[in-house]
């Protein structure tokens, strides 16, 4: 095994511990327990645990934003109607979640107000997702695919609705079916929850 096959081991067994016991209760010595490396060799590869867990999570913002960022929604027409794009973006926001269920359960069962560096690195997380999705707004707004709105605020209702989806998806198992949900949230994301005004009004 060569050095950066030992450190994606570390990086691995760090992750497992992460999940099965939460950060704050897992020890350097755990994870070189749970690893089977020396402590010496822990430390040639990382300073602690929150190295870790901060590049476990800047990997998975990575991914996250890669599935984000891959539509345009200020050039949505009738080529690539918005809904779709959208959900194209959900679908593939899934796939990611679902090849890192373990991330996604850690980031947002997370308890914060134990720890100011962790609690800093998975604000700094959601911070970026916030941020993505932001840019997309702004885009359609520039692009005139959306209506005018305050990005900031509607960043803030998108991602909360998000997390409450993936904790009733991953936590209490509330929604068997995530694919069979998109088009619920997509019309939701796009429509809210008015109805449509009867002909001939407006």
């Amino acid at each position: 095994m060569n050095k950066r096959e030992r450190g994606e081991l570390i990086v691995e067994c760090a992750k497992r511990l992460f999940v099965r016991k939460g950060f704050h209760a897992v020890t350097v010595s755990d994870i070189i327990e749970e690893a089977r490396v020396a402590r010496s060799t822990f430390y040639a590869h990382f300073p602690g645990k929150m190295e870790i867990f901060e590049l476990l999570t800047g990997r998975f913002a990575a991914i996250l934003l890669n599935a984000i960022m891959g539509i345009n929604i200020s050039r949505a027409g009738e080529d690539a109607p918005l809904s779709a794009q959208i959900r194209e973006m959900s679908v593939g926001l899934v796939e990611a979640i679902e090849h890192n269920r373990d991330l996604a359960l850690l980031l947002i069962t997370a308890p914060l107000g134990h720890d100011d560096q962790f609690d800093r690195s998975v604000s700094d997380f959601f911070s970026k997702i916030l941020a993505a999705i932001r840019q997309l707004l702004v885009e359609g707004m520039e692009g005139r695919t959306i209506r005018e709105f305050d990005p900031d605020i509607i960043s803030y209702v998108i991602l909360g609705s998000v997390k409450q989806v993936l904790l009733q998806w991953l936590v209490y198992g509330e929604i068997g079916d995530i694919r069979a949900a998109l088009d619920n949230i997509t019309e939701y994301t796009l429509f809210g929850i008015a109805s449509p005004a009867p002909a001939g009004r407006t």
